[in-house]
C-alpha cells in the first residue's frame, strides 16, 4: 500500500533507470554488454540497455558531445502523473517533457542542493519480462540434504541484469543535513540505516517509502565527498539472480581484462552480496544479489563507521573507498 494521496512528498513507486554520458559510446557499450545488459534500442548518439525484468530499459548510455564523461542522473517512477504536478512546485524543477526512450512516457527533472539531477518519470510502457531460465539452486545443508542424485552445473559468462536497484551520490563538507532534508522532504525516501563518522551523521541509506509494503533496503544513499573530489555519483547497482551467477560473472569480467573495484563480498547494511567494477569511463557499477527488504516498521539503525561497517566477508575494503 503506497503512502496517502495527500502526502506532501512526491510519491515514488520504484526505481526506473540511470543515465551516463560516455566519450566513447562503442567502448562503453562493449563493457555494458559484458556486464550483463541487453540492448533495448540503439541509436547513433544513445544506447538504451535493458534487463530481463519488466522495465523497458534500466540504463541509458548517451554520447558525451563535449567528450567529457559524466553522470546524467537517476530516474524514479512516480505513483501517478499528478505527482509530476506536485514535483513542478519544487524550486528549480524543469518543465514536464516527453521521454525519448523505448516505451514513451513523460519526465520532470529536479536538481538537489549540490547539483545532482533527479528525474521523475511516468507512463513508460513496461515490456514482458524475459526470464533467463536461471535455476533456483537447491542447497544441501549439513543436516538437510534435499538434492538427491541431482547436480549443480554452472556456466561462466555475463550475469544477466534483472533491474537497476540503487545508486549513491557524494556531497561536499557541511551539506549533509541540507541534502538529507531535501531528499526526504521532497520525495518518499525514508531512512533505512545511518552511519556516523566520529559521532556525526555522514552516510545514510534510504528506501522508497511505501508504508507497510516492503521495498529494497536502499534505493539511494549519500556519502561525504573526499577533500580533493567534487561531488559525483558514487556507484549504480544492478540486481542479478544469485551468488553463483555473480561469482561466475566476476570471473568472466576478470578474464576480459576489466578493472575490479571491490568484490565479491557481503555487505552488512542491506545484506546483499556485492561485486563492484569500473566501466570504461571510470564509473563504478555493482552487481548485487540477496538484498534485504524493509518497510515503515523496520527499525533504523545507527552505527559508527569502522573497518567492518560495510562488509561482513570479502576481500579487504580498498582504501580508495574511504
Amino acid at each position: 500500500m503506497p503512502v496517502a494521496l495527500d502526502d506532501p512528498r512526491v510519491r515514488l513507486r520504484k526505481t526506473a533507470f540511470v543515465t551516463y554520458h560516455h566519450a566513447d559510446l562503442d567502448r562503453a557499450s562493449k563493457f555494458l554488454l559484458d556486464f550483463g545488459f541487453e540492448v533495448a534500442e540503439r541509436r547513433d548518439d544513445a544506447v538504451f540497455f535493458k534487463g530481463y525484468g519488466p522495465d523497458a530499459y534500466c540504463y541509458v548510455a548517451r554520447k558525451a558531445e563535449d567528450g567529457v564523461a559524466r553522470f546524467g542522473g537517476a530516474s524514479y517512477l512516480v505513483e501517478a502523473e499528478s505527482e509530476l504536478e506536485k514535483a513542478s512546485r519544487i524550486p528549480g524543477a524543469s518543465a514536464v517533457g516527453k521521454l525519448d526512450g523505448p516505451g514513451g512516457g513523460v519526465s520532470i527533472t529536479l536538481t538537489d542542493p549540490v547539483g545532482h539531477l533527479v528525474h521523475l518519470v511516468h507512463g513508460i510502457q513496461e515490456k514482458q519480462p524475459e526470464p533467463k531460465g536461471l535455476p533456483k539452486l537447491v542447497v544441501n545443508y549439513e543436516d538437510e540434504k534435499p538434492r538427491l542424485g541431482r547436480f549443480q552445473r554452472l556456466k561462466e559468462g555475463p550475469a544477466p541484469v534483472h533491474k537497476w536497484g540503487h545508486y549513491g551520490v557524494s556531497y561536499p563538507p557541511g551539506t549533509y543535513r541540507e541534502m538529507v532534508d531535501w531528499y526526504t522532504s521532497n520525495l518518499t525516501l525514508a531512512f533505512s540505516d545511518k552511519v556516523t563518522v566520529e559521532g556525526e551523521d555522514a552516510i545514510s541509506f534510504f528506501h522508497i517509502d511505501r508504508g507497510l509494503e516492503y521495498t529494497d533496503h536502499h534505493s539511494f544513499y549519500v556519502k561525504p565527498a573526499k577533500a580533493d573530489e567534487k561531488p559525483d555519483v558514487a556507484h549504480s547497482a544492478f540486481e542479478v539472480h544469485d551468488y553463483d551467477v555473480q561469482q561466475l560473472a566476476h570471473n568472466y569480467l576478470e578474464s576480459r581484462g576489466y578493472r575490479l573495484s571491490w568484490g565479491v563480498g557481503r555487505h552488512v547494511l542491506g545484506s546483499q552480496i556485492f561485486d563492484y567494477w569500473y566501466d570504461e569511463s571510470g564509473f563504478e557499477l555493482e552487481h548485487y544479489a540477496d538484498g534485504d527488504l524493509v518497510n515503515s516498521e523496520t527499525p533504523v539503525t545507527v552505527q559508527e563507521n569502522g573497518p567492518k561497517t560495510m562488509y561482513v566477508w570479502g576481500p579487504p575494503r580498498p582504501a580508495a573507498r574511504g
